[in-house]
């Protein structure tokens, strides 16, 4: 149950970054936001195939 609450977490913080940064995608700040987000989503898949194989 622990790594699934991870999971979450993370795509938890990835979306809300990539929600905010979108709001205020006019402003450079946005879309460093934007990119955070991105990366944070594929956090989860990297997360998930260090489970898997590591």
């Amino acid at each position: 149950m622990y790594e699934l609450d991870v999971m979450l977490g993370l795509l938890m913080v990835a979306f809300v970054l990539l929600i905010v940064g979108y709001a205020a995608r006019d402003k450079g700040w946005g879309a460093a936001m934007i990119g955070l987000g991105i990366v944070g989503a594929m956090s989860v898949l990297a997360y998930k195939m260090y489970l898997t194989f590591g």
